[in-house]
């Protein structure tokens, strides 16, 4: 059955397929299908976008299947693809409606405890620009904390925020709003050549 699906997977039906396929796993069959949508990603990233929107979907219309939908999920972050990660990542970043609020929260707290790769990371920083508020807020800084670790990471997390300030309105005054508030817990995370671009965008100047 699986090879079927493998074959379908990489054809021009592929999102229909991959639907098809995630509502007919079953506990027994979550790792091996996992590991198959993984592969078939490999070869096809874009179908990372179709399995984002079913998980979407299913997370906020059926949150009650946690036998399958939280062990599936969960092993795509942990093993699937780059592509995968940060695709899922993208729809992890808000809690959704109130029913799928507690089932993303717990898979959002599985990618921050474990995922390292700038790129996803940084698929999250852009997509929590759709929360509101100290959610906001608190998502933001959590990415930073885990991008910066790495050169690699803290140049990713400057340029994502210098991004979203330019294209996302409001979110420029939004962080130096945040800088100034608490200069201390964004000294590390947030370059002198950032601020400096961020201040502009916004029009303001923080306080040193």
């Amino acid at each position: 059955m699986l090879e079927a699906f493998r074959a379908r997977l990489l054809g021009p039906d592929a999102g229909e397929a991959l639907r098809r396929l995630a509502d007919a796993t079953t506990p027994a069959l979550t790792d091996r299908v996992a590991a198959l949508l993984g592969r078939t990603v490999a070869e096809r990233p874009e179908t990372a976008g179709h399995l984002a929107a079913y998980v979407d979907r299913r997370l906020d219309r059926d949150p009650a299947p946690r036998a399958v939908l939280l062990p599936l999920v969960t092993r795509l972050l942990d093993d699937g693809p780059e592509p995968v990660r940060a695709a899922l990542a993208g729809v992890l970043a808000a809690d959704g409606t109130t029913a799928g609020a507690p089932l993303r929260r717990g898979l959002r707290e599985h990618l921050f405890a474990h995922e390292q790769e700038p790129a996803v990371l940084d698929a999250l920083l852009h997509a929590a620009a759709r929360c509101d508020g100290e959610e906001l807020r608190a998502l933001v800084q959590r990415t930073g904390l885990l991008l910066v670790r790495t050169p690699e990471g803290a140049t990713c997390f400057d340029r994502g925020l210098v991004d979203l300030a330019r294209h996302l309105p409001g979110f420029a005054a939004r962080l130096t709003g945040w800088l100034g508030d608490a200069p201390q817990d964004w000294a590390a995370l947030v370059g002198p050549s950032t601020r400096r671009t961020i201040e502009h965008l916004a029009g303001a100047r923080v306080p040193a």
